[in-house]
């Protein structure tokens, strides 16, 4: 299969981007997503934060922060339809008390939390709610009632960095970070590298990559590099939006027809099209050797921090984004096909 089009894997940040135009005038804030977090929970410690709520499926790096700052946190279960479980949330913060935070994630930008967030608010006027948009970019900040809110860009387009904190006052700053990351080096680096595949290895170019990393690891507290937001004034949002929404109604109707189990909602702009399937990783694997590589979200490396949750063993996450087709669609409908 080394002659098929790969389907997956980082944005390549093209070669002339930077003498390029400009589209649009947006400059993110903060580096990462887990920067905006640490800033929001510095900014409520000062306000006598004692605990948080966290879901038991999200990435481990959001978890760490709360542990980073020695803050208390546990868990509160999400449902195979990927909303939380309200009727835990209810108990936990009638045990715990309106001084504990909950943290909302809509995840793959797919999920509405109106209705979970108005029910918290109703029923405990005094928790401060936080939700997490880094899968959800385009419905950035929309949500009604909430406290906090976050993205990040690097998941969704051809930039090393960039994130950013919505305050319901308005607010985007919460703490200032004055240096630049130095993984966005490694980062922009291999990307650029990756232009140049006929002359350089691609091991070159996933060396820097890694290396950018591990750096971002542990290593998070800055302000959006100065690449990031040069490049952020390149990317037409509109078209990408177009693009998403295409490839993902594609997959949509084609995982309908094969009766498999995923989230979908045409009013909205997702970051993958997740699918739940009990032989999840064989159909990885399947998907590997079609050079099709389907990241799962999330990867299991610390139930203490993660939680515990099927949907770690189950979810896979289906590529739609702006650099793929109809084609491509359908040659990922193709494998599901010939593994059902």
């Amino acid at each position: 299969m080394s002659g098929t089009k790969v389907i997956g894997g980082e944005f390549i940040i093209p070669a002339d981007v930077l003498q390029m135009d400009s589209i649009g005038n947006n400059e993110p804030v903060y580096s990462l997503g887990r920067t905006c977090f640490y800033a929001i929970l510095k900014d409520m410690i000062a306000n006598k934060l004692r605990g948080i709520l966290l879901p038991d499926y999200l990435c481990r790096s959001v978890a760490e922060v709360p542990a980073r700052l020695g803050s208390s946190f546990k868990h509160y279960p999400v449902g195979n339809n990927f909303l939380p479980n309200m009727d835990n949330i209810r108990k936990m913060l009638a045990y715990n008390g309106e001084s504990w935070a909950v943290l909302l994630i809509a995840y793959f930008g797919l999920v509405d939390l109106s209705d979970t967030i108005d029910i918290i608010r109703r029923e405990f006027p005094r928790t401060t709610i936080i939700v997490d948009d880094v899968q959800n970019y385009y419905g950035f900040g929309q949500h009604s009632y909430y406290d906090y809110c976050f993205t990040s860009y690097r998941k969704w387009f051809a930039v090393p960095d960039g994130a950013d904190v919505l305050r319901k006052n308005g607010t985007r700053k919460l703490s200032e970070f004055t240096e630049q990351p130095n993984y966005v080096q490694y980062k922009t680096a291999g990307n650029l590298l990756k232009n140049h595949g006929d002359f350089i290895d691609e091991t070159v170019a996933l060396g820097l990559l890694e290396k950018g990393e591990a750096m971002m690891d542990t290593e998070y507290l800055y302000r959006c590099s100065d690449i990031s937001c040069e490049l952020f004034k390149k990317i037409d949002f509109n078209l990408i939006q177009a693009k998403r929404r295409a490839n993902a109604k594609i997959l949509h109707e084609g995982l309908e027809a094969l009766n498999v189990q995923h989230l979908y909602d045409e009013a909205k702009t997702p970051l993958f099209l997740p699918i739940i399937v009990p032989n999840r990783d064989r159909l990885r694997k399947r998907f590997f050797s079609e050079n099709i590589f389907t990241p799962v979200h999330w990867p299991v490396e610390s139930k203490e921090l993660q939680g515990n949750n099927e949907l770690y063993v189950t979810e896979l996450s289906l590529i739609c984004d702006q650099r793929y087709d109809e084609a491509d669609m359908e040659r990922i409908l193709r494998v599901i096909r010939d593994e059902m």
